[in-house]
């Protein structure tokens, strides 16, 4: 994973370097190019190959961004500290010093990607056109009604007595999905123990299906399986993350 050679140092500036936005940019290209594990950078290798376009910088007289000298030294202090012969103790106790240039390099990439969607879109959208809004002509239309204050106050009534009627009409349905949505965890918790009388194994989604019930009524079947297990009747488990919830009865020991 060496640099490679395979140009002057010119034509590396004049290819690769100009395209570069910030140390963080150069550090992730160098990443991607020898395809590494963004979590297990090789800082040695990378802070050589690092160096040796900043030298590259230098031998064209290009002034390089302070940005960039920071990282510089940033990575020289990783290396030097990854090289270091350290106790066992302190290894233990020390983080990974490559740690935070992780994070900064993986939010990055975030980055990177949310602004190549962006770009995509630009250029999608640049490619559309709207009608420019035009001003609306003045009404230039009158007519004189002959209406009596007596039929515009009826007209206001029937207006008035309309809305309402349609207000009620909202109102008594909104009533019906709140009476028809109340669902009581008493009387779940009942219905559960009694199944659980039988003494057969129960699955969770077969005793309540969304298809079937409402998001309510399905949130108040969980509580009462919860219930019914911290009261001890019950065992709920699961066979695998995110699988089947399974409702076994717990045999009632007597005496």
């Amino acid at each position: 994973m060496g640099f490679e050679h395979t140009a002057s140092p010119a034509d590396v500036c004049t290819i690769k370097l100009k395209n570069f936005e910030g140390p963080l940019d150069l550090l992730f290209y160098l990443i991607e190019k020898n395809q590494i594990n963004i979590y297990d950078i090789p800082i040695v290798e990378i802070t050589d190959q690092y160096m040796e376009y900043l030298f590259a910088m230098q031998q064209m007289d290009l002034e390089i961004a302070s940005e960039f000298l920071v990282m510089a030294a940033t990575l020289l202090h990783i290396k030097s500290k990854l090289l270091l012969p350290s106790r066992k103790e302190e290894e233990q106790e020390e983080e990974d010093p490559r740690e935070e240039l992780v994070v900064k390099l993986v939010e990055y990439k975030r980055i990177k990607e949310f602004a190549e969607i962006l770009k995509e879109r630009e250029q999608i959208w640049s490619r559309v056109y709207y009608k420019l809004p035009e001003a609306l002509p003045e009404s230039v239309f009158e007519e004189i009604l002959d209406v009596s204050p007596l039929m515009l106050k009826e007209c206001y009534l029937k207006c008035m007595q309309n809305y309402y009627e349609r207000q009620n009409d909202v109102t008594h349905k909104m009533e019906r999905i709140l009476r028809r949505e109340q669902v009581s965890l008493r009387l779940k918790i009942k219905e559960l123990l009694a199944r659980l009388k039988r003494g057969v194994k129960l699955c969770f989604s077969q005793l309540y299906n969304l298809k079937h019930m409402s998001r309510i009524e399905v949130a108040t079947g969980f509580l009462a399986t919860l219930e019914v297990a911290k009261m001890g009747r019950a065992t709920i488990y699961q066979k695998e993350e995110f699988g089947e919830i399974y409702i076994e009865p717990k045999v009632q020991r007597k005496g």
